[in-house]
């Protein structure tokens, strides 16, 4: 059962990596800001639940998804192009990521926490 929030992080990092993919071509600069945004808040939880492990696991489902899908499909199809709006998108959501590492724990969990 303590695989449980750790798998549950993965399919999160997975699922906001998705989405973001789908909402940076959508609507290509509100879209990639909101998918950061997005990205940022997602890592923010998983840091503030699981401190720096749940972070990586949500940070492995997020890379594995999103760079999933910029891999070139068996028609020549790619949903993350390396353009200004697909870089954008995928350094963007990685500097998410490390922001969200950055964080001090103070902010994130208060000073009143039992260790």
């Amino acid at each position: 059962m303590k695989a449980v929030p750790y798998i549950a992080l993965v399919v999160i990092g997975g699922v906001v990596a998705t989405v973001g993919t789908t909402a940076h071509r959508a609507y290509p600069w509100w879209g990639i800001a909101g998918a950061i945004l997005m990205v940022l808040a997602a890592a923010v939880y998983a840091r503030s639940w699981k401190r720096f492990s749940g972070l990586l696991f949500f940070a492995l489902g997020w890379f594995a998804a999103a760079l999933g899908w910029s891999i070139t499909g068996p028609g020549g199809s790619v949903l993350v192009e390396a353009d200004a709006l697909g870089m954008t998108w995928l350094y963007g959501g990685a500097g998410a990521i490390v922001v969200a590492a950055l964080i001090p724990r103070p902010l994130l969990e208060g000073t009143d926490v039992q260790k």
